[in-house]
């Protein structure tokens, strides 16, 4: 061999190294603008907290083993840690509520590095069995084929529906009250289905699809789009669309050596961008008509919610019915609605804050801790297990609601929250070990699900939407109860599906054996 054919391999990792390089730099460097603009006292308190939200991240991008352990550290990082270097590095204010925190960064830190650390074991813990390992491509026969085209459509036109439904009766409208008469448990089915059970249904029969039929893989994202827009509109969600596009592109991630067209896959993600941006403005204006201006104009006071969450089921057993609340606004549709904000210069100007926050300051996150470390002296042990076990009926009128400063308290009508996030409830403990235990285990659980989903149904898509939503609802974390029943549903959920395959799958083998003996 020459020396030119030596020297070749290593010229082909420089770009690699390169980023790495670019990448150590930066991580570096903003390390130490942290520590020159801490508002705290102990430096080592802060290097611990920097160093463990990005080990968390760094872990599944060196040792993969799920979407949900990777996004859920991306998530935690986004709310921690960017959140931390837009306060310290460029003033930019927190918009969650606090309590009477002033000075106790230390403490807040803390929990926070504790949490981390946790999520940084457990994602070390959990590539020790990937998600992904075993998964094979569908393979049937082309009678297969046609049911999952005809289960296909009728999934869309279901959805459709299901929708349309939510849109008018808001099933689950975020900070909407419940507007129509359900059963809970029709109510509990409902609103998964709404929320990412479409999702899960029609990118795993559109991967499916995609292996029988041999159809593009950006279906998937027009999929994603179309559900997502829908998700978006009759939720009044800003961020659903890209979360759904977000699991259909991890897996044209994952399924990357089998993408014939790139370009195909360009154009659809180009697609999703616009759709989402028009979603953003037509979500965000009708958001704004309804916190801001008819709030103003049925009570006197103008709300600017910085957290909604959709009413929650208040028993089993018993018919749900919509709330007789007089202070409801009046109906106006979408038109009169763009119409009002475009001439109210402060609902504009409210939008424009309420934009300009979405990419960091609106996660759920470093608000949590905050609010644990100003109240010392009211955590403990029993406090967290109340906390664990609270009925989300309880909205505004939460225990954690009320420890945060109690913002939302006597809102009427609407239902807007404060989020603590896993790392705030499990601060509520008073105990680094504790948030450190909670996180492992929770982020263990998550991983362990999307494992299962994987493993039982065969289909990257069923894992990534399975992986995608549980990131985000843990991110998001409010009740922990809501979390668990969601758990419950998405588990019955994949084992449905991968008992339906399973048995397309036995009874296309018997005819494949049949017709080779005859």
């Amino acid at each position: 061999m020459s020396q030119s054919q030596k020297i070749q391999p290593s010229r082909a990792n420089v770009p690699g190294n390169a980023i790495l390089l670019g990448v150590a730099l930066l991580v570096a460097s903003m390390g130490f603008v942290l520590l020159a603009t801490y508002p705290g006292q102990s430096k080592l308190i802060l290097l611990w907290f920097y160093a463990s939200g990005c080990a968390a991240v760094f872990i599944p991008l060196w040792r993969s083993s799920s979407f949900f352990v990777f996004l859920l550290s991306s998530f935690l990082f986004v709310g921690f840690i960017a959140k931390a270097v837009a306060n310290f590095v460029f003033g930019i204010a927190l918009i969650e509520p606090t309590s009477t925190f002033t000075t106790e960064w230390d403490q807040a830190l803390a929990f926070a590095a504790s949490g981390f650390s946790g999520v940084c074991a457990a994602g070390l813990a959990a590539s020790f069995y990937p998600a992904f390992k075993e998964i094979r491509k569908a393979v049937a026969p082309p009678f297969v084929s046609k049911f999952v085209v005809v289960a296909f459509a009728s999934l869309i036109a279901v959805s459709i529906g299901l929708y349309w439904a939510n849109y008018s009766f808001h099933i689950i409208r975020i900070g909407f009250p419940l507007g129509i008469n359900i059963n809970p448990r029709l109510y509990a089915v409902a609103a998964f289905v709404i929320a990412w059970g479409a999702l899960l249904g029609g990118l795993t029969l559109a991967l499916w699809l995609v292996e029988l039929r041999d159809w593009s893989y950006s279906v998937l994202i027009y999929v994603a789009v179309f559900l997502g827009l829908l998700a978006s509109l009759s939720m009044g969600s800003r961020i659903q669309l890209l979360l759904y596009v977000l699991a259909a592109f991890a897996v044209v991630v994952l399924r990357r050596r089998d993408v014939r067209s790139w370009v195909a896959i360009a154009v659809a993600m180009g697609l999703s961008g616009f759709v989402f941006a028009g979603s953003l403005a037509v979500v965000s204006l009708e958001r704004t008509f309804d916190f801001s201006i008819s709030t103003a104009q049925t009570q006197g006071v103008p709300q600017q919610p910085s957290g909604v969450v959709p009413q929650q089921p208040t028993g089993i057993g018993k018919t749900l019915a919509p709330s007789p609340d007089s202070s409801a606004p009046p109906a106006a549709t979408i038109i009169d609605k763009v119409d009002a904000v475009r001439g109210d210069r402060f609902a504009l100007a409210g939008l424009y804050r309420q934009l300009r926050n979405l990419a960091v300051m609106r996660w759920v996150g470093l608000e949590g801790t905050m609010t644990a470390a100003a109240n010392l002296d009211h955590l403990g042990g029993d406090l967290f297990l109340h906390v664990i076990k609270e009925d989300p009926a309880a909205g505004a009128q939460a225990i954690y609601q009320k420890m945060s400063g109690d913002r939302y308290g006597k809102v009427q009508y609407y239902t807007f929250l404060t989020l603590p996030g896993p790392f705030g409830v499990a601060s509520l403990s008073g105990s680094i070990i504790v948030v450190s235990v909670f996180m492992f285990f929770l982020t263990i659980a998550g991983h362990s699900i999307e494992w299962l989903a994987a493993w039982v149904t065969q289909n990257v898509a069923s894992a990534a939407v399975t992986g995608v939503s549980l990131a985000y609802l843990l991110v998001q974390m409010g009740f922990p109860w809501t979390l668990f029943i969601y758990a419950i549903e998405l588990v019955l959920s994949v084992l449905f599906v991968g008992a339906v395959w399973y048995i397309v799958d036995w009874l296309a083998t018997g005819r494949r054996a049949v017709t080779a003996k005859v």
